[in-house]
């Protein structure tokens, strides 16, 4: 439930902090004193859109903050938990909104995006306006309002359906290898072929690669290759040879060779000297006839090293992870193409399982058939009530071709508010005030299984006075014996009602104009109210009146609380 609201900045509002109770609360306030101000403020801390308009006027940024009771709502605590965020009992939500446009929004304390917020507070607050969100507008969630309210004969049903639902998908899973179609599984299968054959086509082995790198940086450079062979092999055998030079040095210390051993040595290493050189002359020279130079075959070399290239881009990037590759994208492809044996039971499995999920699937349609003729008696019952006597109200259902969790229902509410008129879409039936009354018969109805702690109604009152008043607000009082509900009212029958009553006023010093908003005690509420329906300051039959209507709710409640098991 929400515990307290602080504001600043918002719109006419300078700072107010408002403590709420757990049963029924009702604002009230003259035309234009702020009330819609109020509702301004708990949409934007609940995530929904903003304008900068609502700044204060000379102000940099708006700020909403909202504390919750979440003690009694495992499934927030469970999506807090999810998101990695504080789970106690309390819950702390703040949005600020400047003037630059910049939102930022926290969770106890930790900053969030608009859609995690938007995930906690869609399980927290239902706001109904003829301008807001109001939940069961969409068809989505007719089925799910429609299981609510059938759920001692639904709910078996659905797990039941659900359960199958798993063993179908997990069979054909299985069967295709993972994906939703035939189609897919084929597709992959195709490109598996594809992929296997492009490797095996291209044959690498590292020991050729490293041959055609060595081969391809011989052939670029053919030229200096060339041009070192011919000079280095003059230089040794050419006119000045080389080896002819150290030859004469050899000749001329050898005749003195004897004369001392230092001069032998030098001779000996002469000797050497010139039958290395010559070796390599040798050598120079036949590398230099040998080495020859084709231009087609670095074309060669280039086009076989791109498809090293390519499959190394696509598989790679070395020949190690594109033979890894290789082996798994076989694996895959036996698996994918699987054993004749192995479809055919899983196939057979699947049928059966498809069968049992059909009967169940039909069984639940069926209860939620019958459920849908209550819901419709006991609807048009609540607005009956709400003076909608002439209204029709209808459950349309369709069969979905597909299987799914849920079952194979398309469901959406139909209505006609007045005489005449066809079965419509619910949101596209009635008036602003028509709605709010159809809005809140629907709530009357799901109290008992709503899980949605705090509802607020924003002037659901709108065009209705005298008895429907007051069966308006009876309907909003009972809804609060298991739900914390605010309700922006004008309507005096239904602010007698109130467990808490907030006035909404306006005032001003001449420069600025603020709104304010207070808790008004027993006896304020007794003249307020007495306003409210006489219209002056001082009328006691109004004053008496107020008092008669404010005891009676005080009875009927404390008569409701001793009845409660």
């Amino acid at each position: 439930m929400l515990k307290r609201l602080s504001i600043k900045n918002v719109a006419l509002i300078e700072r107010l902090n408002i403590e709420f109770d757990n049963g029924f609360n009702v604002l009230t306030g003259e035309t234009g004193a702020g009330k819609s101000i109020i509702i301004d403020a708990v949409n934007l801390v609940l995530g929904e859109r903003a304008s900068r308009e609502l700044i204060k006027s000379g102000a940099e940024k708006a700020s909403v903050e909202a504390e919750f009771d979440i003690s009694r709502i495992p499934a927030v605590k469970d999506i807090l938990e999810e998101n990695m965020l504080d789970a106690d009992d309390e819950l702390l939500i703040s949005r600020e909104l400047s003037i630059s446009g910049k939102n930022v929004c926290r969770v106890n304390g930790t900053l969030v995006n608009l859609n995690a917020l938007k995930q906690i507070t869609d399980m927290l607050v239902d706001v109904h306006g003829q301008h807001e969100h109001q939940s069961l507008l969409s068809q989505n969630k007719h089925i799910t309002f429609l299981d609510s309210f059938g759920h001692d004969t639904i709910g078996g049903l659905k797990e039941q359906v659900k359960a199958l639902y798993g063993e179908y998908r997990s069979l054909k899973n299985a069967l295709l290898g993972g994906f939703s179609s035939e189609d897919e599984r084929a597709r992959e299968m195709d490109i598996l072929g594809y992929q296997i054959n492009e490797i095996e086509k291209a044959a690498l082995n590292e020991a050729e690669e490293q041959s055609l790198n060595e081969e391809k940086g011989v052939l670029m450079n053919a030229e200096r290759i060339m041009a070192a062979l011919r000079v280095s092999s003059e230089a040794i055998a050419g006119e000045d040879r080389a080896v002819d030079l150290v030859k004469a040095a050899y000749g001329g210390m050898e005749g003195i060779s004897g004369l001392s051993a230092e001069y032998g040595d030098a001779a000996k290493r002469l000797e050497e000297a010139y039958y290395f050189i010559q070796d390599i002359g040798y050598a120079l020279r036949d590398m230099r006839n040998s080495f020859d130079f084709d231009p087609a075959r670095i074309d060669e070399i280039q086009q076989r090293l791109e498809v090293y290239s390519n499959i190394k881009k696509k598989y790679g990037p070395a020949i190690a992870d594109v033979d890894e590759f290789l082996s798994r994208s076989k694996l895959r492809l036996e698996e994918l193409e699987g054993a004749a044996e192995k479809r055919e039971k899983l196939q057979s499995q699947l049928d059966d399982v498809s069968g049992k999920y059909i009967k169940a699937a039909s069984a639940l349609t069926d209860a939620r058939k019958a459920a849908a003729a209550e819901l419709e008696s006991e609807l048009l019952s609540q607005l009956k009530d709400l003076g909608m006597e002439k209204a029709r109200f209808g459950v349309g259902f369709e069969q979905l071709a597909a299987f799914g969790p849920g079952g194979m229902d398309r469901v959406e509410f139909t209505m006609s508010a007045n005489p005449g008129e066809a079965l419509k879409p619910l949101e596209k039936v009635a008036s602003g005030g028509e709605m709010s009354r159809i809005m809140l018969a629907f709530k009357a109805i799901a109290a008992r299984a709503d899980s949605i702690p705090t509802l607020i109604f924003d002037e659901i009152d709108t065009g209705i006075s005298g008895r429907i008043a007051s069966v308006v607000g009876g309907k909003m009082v009972k809804i609060s014996d298991s739900h914390q509900v605010l309700c922006v009212t004008h309507l005096p029958q239904i602010a007698a009602l109130a467990d808490a009553h907030f006035m909404v006023e306006k005032s001003d010093d001449g420069e600025h104009t603020r709104t304010d908003m207070r808790r008004l005690s027993l006896e304020e509420r007794y003249g307020y109210i007495a306003r409210m329906m006489d219209g002056a300051e001082n009328s006691a039959i109004a004053y008496d009146h107020a008092k008669e209507l404010i005891s009676a709710s005080e009875n009927s409640k404390a008569l409701r609380r001793k009845q409660k098991p």
